[in-house]
């Protein structure tokens, strides 16, 4: 039992809904261009790629990392999917985590809503 609150990094959950880029949704290797070109761009390691499609549409593409994971479930029939990245790097604001939520709504091209950036403790 951890007697006091210690941080252990910062978690994004995205609903990311109206996308308008209805073929980039429904192309899992694109999405995973996508997700390998966020990892780059903000020094993520990949440790291991997850992918599943289901049966009619949709898929979900999971990514463990290093520094913890990053996944996409899709539902193209909602023109909607879920998008998750937990971290256990320090940062001194959620300005990382809001370009990344900004590429994913721009990629996508779809309606932005406020990112759900939580800090996560032990």
């Amino acid at each position: 039992m951890f007697s006091e609150s210690q941080y252990s990094g910062k978690h994004l959950l995205c609903d990311i809904k109206q996308i308008r880029n209805r073929k980039l949704l429904s192309n899992i290797d694109e999405i995973k261009r996508l997700m390998d070109s966020v990892c780059n761009a903000h020094q993520y390691t990949i440790l291991q790629k997850i992918e599943h499609t289901f049966d009619p549409q949709g898929f979900s593409v999971i990514y463990l990392l290093s520094e913890s994971h990053m996944s996409i479930h899709t539902f193209p029939e909602r023109d909607y999917l879920a998008f998750d990245l937990y971290t256990c790097r320090t940062y001194a604001n959620n300005d990382e985590y809001n370009q990344i939520y900004n590429t994913m709504v721009t990629e996508f091209d779809a309606d932005r809503e406020t990112p759900n950036i939580i800090n996560r403790y032990f």
